[in-house]
């Protein structure tokens, strides 16, 4: 395990130290996992796998791995030679955001991912071009059918400033409750939240003040 450590952390031009800082460990967690004096696992196996942009069963075991010509690793199945593939290679991923709940995604400007047990909670690969700020919530309820399951996760980014057809996740200020829906701004009729199931009683909730968009959701994932 040492060794693959080692060998992809070189080739993809990672010093110990700018490794250690990818995945809040230190420049001596490294070394000893690629002298084979302590070995990565659970939570961070996945960080390490996420900063080095492969696979962690590779990382453990050795299997899944293939070779581009440029040098590349893929994945066992996403690029072999001369075999004509109908997908590409997935964009890069930098970093890890945990899944929070609800209740946590109405403070989530004043909590700080330093503040959360990383044991406790589950982690996902942060989408491309989505802030440091991103986090993760669960889709309850059916008012975004049938788009987004219950049970789908959403990548929510506060950092982002919603757009007219966004999906966002905002806070209600009289109740303090989360709602995910669709942003709308239309001249003459001002914002409002929409919910995108045909059937929901009451599709649409006009923005005058009563509640604050906390983020744009950027992403979603299904687990299946």
């Amino acid at each position: 395990m040492g060794q693959r450590i080692r060998e992809m952390r070189k080739h993809r031009e990672l010093s110990q130290q700018a490794l250690a800082e990818k995945i809040g460990r230190t420049k001596g967690t490294i070394s000893q996992w690629e002298a084979g004096i302590t070995h990565p696992g659970g939570e961070i196996l996945l960080r390490l796998a996420t900063a080095l942009q492969c696979s962690p069963h590779w990382i453990v075991s050795g299997e899944e791995r293939a070779r581009e010509p440029k040098g590349r690793y893929f994945v066992e199945g996403a690029a072999t030679d001369g075999v004509e593939q109908n997908v590409s290679p997935a964009p890069s991923m930098a970093g890890l955001v945990p899944e929070i709940s609800w209740v946590q995604a109405g403070a989530w400007t004043e909590v700080c991912h330093v503040e959360l047990d990383p044991e406790a909670i589950n982690w996902y690969p942060r989408p491309p071009g989505a802030s440091d700020r991103t986090f993760v919530l669960r889709v309850v309820g059916d008012s975004m059918l049938p788009e987004y399951t219950p049970g789908r996760l959403i990548f929510v980014d506060p950092e982002r400033l919603p757009q007219s057809g966004d999906d966002v996740v905002a806070i209600m200020t009289e109740t303090g409750e989360a709602t995910f829906k669709r942003f709308i701004e239309e001249p003459g009729s001002g914002k409002m939240l929409k919910a995108i199931n045909p059937a929901w009683h009451t599709p649409y909730i006009t923005i005058n003040g009563n509640c604050r968009v906390v983020g744009v959701v950027v992403a979603d994932m299904r687990i299946r």
